[in-house]
């Protein structure tokens, strides 16, 4: 499934995948995409309006969410348009999607390394590395980026070898330890 589409003129991001029901009244399970489920949560908080849920062949269907909680590091949504244990084992699998003006809005307003999803890494001695394509945030946070190469490459993202950050050009420009990359 693609992380953005476009419907009616208006572009959509993937956020995350509706994935297990939670009890009998409806509730549903999300797993991020990108995000963390804390991020998820604040999107759909703060952007209740621009929330939509999609699977392949139907059209996006905005959705409102009655309540959110995080439950051991899982977000568990109510939706009004979920109600039964029934209806919310028809929609895992379906996808959850924000409109791309809240999402930029997003990124703009946080510190979280998805942020940088699309920027040109840099670095001073090595020059052009690639483009961000993906992020990991497990123990140490990681760019992965796009080298031309099937396997890419992982950059630390710590501060340590961080140069400077330019939002306006997009670019990650890094001072990176000699023999990173073997």
């Amino acid at each position: 499934m693609e992380q953005r589409i476009v419907v009616s003129g208006r572009e959509l991001i993937r956020i995350g995948k509706l994935t297990s029901t939670v009890g009998i009244k409806g509730s549903v399970k999300i797993t991020p995409l990108f995000f963390n489920s804390k991020e998820v949560q604040d999107l759909i908080v703060n952007y209740a309006k621009k929330i939509y849920i999609y699977s392949e062949g139907s059209f996006p269907k905005k959705i409102t969410v009655i309540s959110s909680r995080l439950a051991k590091n899982t977000l568990v949504v109510v939706l009004k348009e979920i109600t039964t244990i029934d209806d919310s084992k028809k929609s895992l699998g379906k996808a959850l999607f924000i409109e791309q003006e809240a999402y930029e809005e997003y990124l703009k307003q946080t510190d979280s390394i998805v942020r940088y999803i699309g920027y040109l890494v840099e670095d001073i001695v090595l020059g052009r590395l690639g483009v961000v394509t993906d992020v990991q945030r497990h123990g140490q946070k990681l760019l992965i980026v796009d080298d031309g190469t099937s396997d890419g490459k992982m950059i630390p993202f710590v501060p340590q070898f961080i140069d400077n950050i330019d939002d306006k050009n997009k670019c990650v420009k890094t001072n990176l330890p000699e023999g990173i990359f073997g």
